[in-house]
């Protein structure tokens, strides 16, 4: 287990504490392990959702050049955008 060494306060609604103590009560687990899991759970799924974004990017099978061509055509884009500003 990860040894816990930083401290970290955070103001909640009074309804929000409260619910928050009961889930714990309910778990039989300290509150702090259940914000702890919940942050866990928050980084894990954003972490899942930018992998099923790149998947979805991955399976759209576009044509592309080798990787000098497609830098020349991104620079040549890049610089017909700025001289039209």
């Amino acid at each position: 287990m990860e040894v816990l060494t930083e401290r970290f306060e955070v103001r909640l609604p009074r309804h929000t504490l409260q619910m928050l103590r009961q889930e714990a009560q309910h778990r039989s687990v300290p509150m702090s392990q259940l914000v702890r899991e919940a942050i866990d759970l928050l980084f894990m799924e954003d972490r899942h959702a930018k992998l099923r974004a790149a998947e979805a990017l991955f399976s759209v099978d576009a044509p592309v050049a080798d990787w000098e061509q497609m830098k020349q055509e991104i620079a040549a884009e890049h610089l017909g955008s700025e001289s039209s500003e």
